[in-house]
């Protein structure tokens, strides 16, 4: 077995006596054996200064990671302050003959800042994966433009119907 540190006493330095034949740890530094949980030998630690917790380890990448979330979204909410809404209407919606749809979005920047959106035409009304999404040419805050863009018809689908379609702008 192995036997705890020695206090220091008036006649010598403290030792540790480290069982090879049972476990332990090694110093971090050297490579010497020492007791299980002890990470310096006495050489490269005379001092016995103890060594952190695991408790104080985790809670300070605990404290860490949560700092660099909040910092993370401070961030972004100075990047992105100002951006938006962006208003979107369809004044024209048309079927084209092989199904697909010819739209007019009008998009109006609410914002305070010149931004770009990112509109969603949604052929059906509601949102799915096969959604027709384009990105606007940067708008001044309180401008309104209008753009022209053709909607396919997915491969094997019901040509769509003008009447159900709807658009969104962020």
């Amino acid at each position: 077995m192995f036997r705890r540190h020695q206090p220091a006493t008036a006649s010598g330095p403290a030792t540790d006596v480290v069982d090879l034949s049972q476990p332990h740890d090694n110093c971090v530094r050297c490579g010497r054996p020492t007791p299980l949980g002890v990470s310096l030998c006495e050489r490269d630690n005379p001092g016995r200064i103890k060594s952190p917790s695991a408790t104080q380890v985790h809670g300070t990448i605990v404290i860490g990671v949560l700092a660099g979330f909040v910092v993370l979204l401070l961030l972004l909410r100075v990047t992105f302050a100002g951006l938006g809404p962006f208003a979107a209407t369809l004044p024209s919606v048309v079927t084209r003959p092989d199904g697909g749809l010819d739209v007019v979005v009008s998009v109006t920047n609410n914002g305070s800042r010149t931004a770009g959106a990112s509109c969603r035409v949604s052929p059906t009304g509601a949102p799915a994966d096969t959604d027709y999404v384009f990105f606007t040419d940067p708008l001044q805050p309180g401008q309104t433009r209008q753009f022209t863009r053709t909607v396919p018809l997915p491969a094997g689908d019901q040509p769509f119907s003008a009447a159900n379609v709807a658009v969104r702008c962020t």
